[in-house]
């Protein structure tokens, strides 16, 4: 899998370069002829021969300045633009004192760009966060507008390479020249969208900085999430397959516990046994035969409480996984109810929806847990797990999910457009998906495929892996025929055996 580098993790990479041997001016000569070998590359393929770099005064202009000099001496006609006056760091000062005669550099940004065949984005870097000011937004908004090849310099100007974010007037680029490793913001959207196809070029840090970093990132693809499925023997039984138990639905929200388990069974566990209010067993078992059904009590807003938590303890025993939240409610009977279930369960605890609001008002009751928790937050569930405001969760996500598995060792599967399994050793991200699963149930469907792939046999984070690529991939391949507006999670749910069949051949 594809290594992925946070931006303290990167600066960490280059500090160690430098140390070893790979001074910084040597990562920058690197980094700027890595990317004026990219942006030559389209002009020989497309016949270009004008080049306009619009550079910034800190260290990512210096990669400009050097990829200037690269393509002049190539026979490209090079103009530097200068957007943020001269060069404002020792690195970048002495990388334009070196600029060829031939260059023109002009820091006129009312130039006309149409005439460039070329733009290429060395404005800002890795480091950038916040809102572009008006002038740069204006420099961007003519770059995005013409009719050129954009190329970016490790990340698109106007993109967070921490958390994804990214101002609306971000440079677009058609091709990003990233160095080392891709940065973890640029697998987020919305900055995801602004870097187009990523190149990662290679400038020279020593391999063994990676092997010195003890959180590491990667990046799911097919291949690795075909590997994750639980071995399905050719003479197994449904008791070799695992049994789920799930605690899940109330009066009000029947559909949630419906989708969890018919989803659950879909991806191959061998017994799923719901157990909740009798109003949601009359209305799902007569369209779902296949699963096991107990009546639970109910205070009289139709939501199960506390006093079911010993008969429900009890089938942790003899089963591989408990599925507890979707569609549950929150009350303070629930909130006890989970209590009782995360400190008492014999077998490992996956945690959804309002499973997490109620364990939020008690959270500290992971650190008696008896078996492994995953718990599968959006960012708002998130932000109530680590008690801050979404804004939070949203300007760190990785770091709040970290919070999270650290302080408790759980495994936090923390969703979005881009979702992302995390514990203590490290973080998987998956990118599969698209606007079909943004629809209520997608993450009833998610906690179902996860607490089955439990019960089979995977590990926390290889589930959550697998469970969020699988969904994704199935949302993928319906969308390649119909709208994603019309899809539903049930719709999700049906075609899961065909998604699963073309990732069980992926490893044959």
């Amino acid at each position: 899998m594809q290594r992925i580098l946070t931006v303290e993790q990167m600066r960490y990479a280059e500090k160690r370069s430098d140390e070893l041997g790979v001074s910084l001016e040597k990562l920058m000569d690197n980094a700027g002829e890595a990317l004026a070998r990219n942006v030559l590359k389209q002009c020989l393929k497309q016949g270009l021969h004008s080049c306009l770099i619009l550079a910034g005064k800190g260290n990512n202009g210096g990669d400009g300045f050097v990829a200037a000099n690269f393509l002049a001496a190539s026979g490209v006609k090079v103009t530097v633009l200068l957007c943020c006056s001269q060069p404002g760091t020792a690195l970048s000062a002495n990388a334009f004192s070196r600029l060829d005669k031939s260059i023109i550099v002009t820091e006129d940004t009312c130039i006309a760009f149409e005439g460039f065949e070329v733009i290429v984005d060395c404005v800002f870097g890795t480091g950038f966060h916040g809102q572009l000011s008006s002038e740069i937004k204006a420099v961007f908004q003519k770059a995005n507008a013409c009719s050129c090849v954009r190329v970016a310099c490790d990340i698109p100007s106007g993109c967070n390479a921490g958390n994804g974010q990214a101002d609306p007037d971000s440079f677009k680029a058609d091709i990003t020249v990233t160095f080392h490793r891709i940065k973890f913001g640029m697998l987020l959207s919305p900055a995801r969208y602004f870097c187009a196809k990523t190149v990662t070029a290679d400038i020279g840090i020593p391999q063994q900085t990676d092997s010195e970093t003890s959180f590491s990132i990667t990046l799911c693809d097919k291949t690795f999430a075909s590997s994750l499925l639980p071995e399905r023997v050719p003479y197994g039984h449904k008791g070799t397959f695992g049994r789920l138990s799930a605690v899940c639905g109330s009066r009000r929200y029947i559909g949630a516990a419906k989708m969890s388990v018919h989803a659950a069974l879909r991806t191959g566990v061998g017994l799923c046994e719901l157990c909740t209010a009798e109003r949601v067993i009359d209305c799902v078992c007569p369209t779902l035969p296949e699963c096991i059904f107990t009546d639970l009590p109910t205070d009289s807003d139709g939501f199960v409480t506390q006093s079911s938590s010993q008969s429900i303890i009890q089938k942790t025993r003899s089963s591989q996984c408990l599925l507890i939240g979707c569609g549950l409610g929150h009350t303070p009977g629930t909130e006890k109810l989970v209590a009782e279930l995360v400190q008492n369960s014999d077998c490992p605890l996956v945690i959804d929806a309002d499973g997490i609001n109620s364990l939020a008002a008690n959270i500290d009751v992971l650190q008696k847990k008896k078996s492994d928790v995953i718990l599968t937050p959006h960012p708002k569930e998130l932000s109530r797990l680590c008690g801050c405001e979404l804004s939070q969760v949203i300007s760190d996500p990785l770091g709040c999910a970290r919070q999270i598995a650290e302080k408790y060792d759980v495994t936090v599967l923390a969703k979005g457009s881009e979702s992302f399994a995390v514990n203590k050793q490290g973080c998987i991200v998956i990118r599969s998906g698209n606007t079909a699963l943004s629809k209520g149930g997608s993450g009833d469907v998610l906690a179902g495929i996860t607490a089955s792939l439990i019960a089979q046999g995977c590990a926390p984070i290889n589930a959550c892996t697998a469970a969020s690529f699988i969904l994704g991939s199935t949302a993928e391949m319906l969308c390649e025929s119909s709208s994603p507006r019309g899809l539903l999670a049930s719709d999700i749910i049906s075609a899961l055996p065909a998604v699963l069949r073309i990732l069980e051949q992926q490893s044959e």
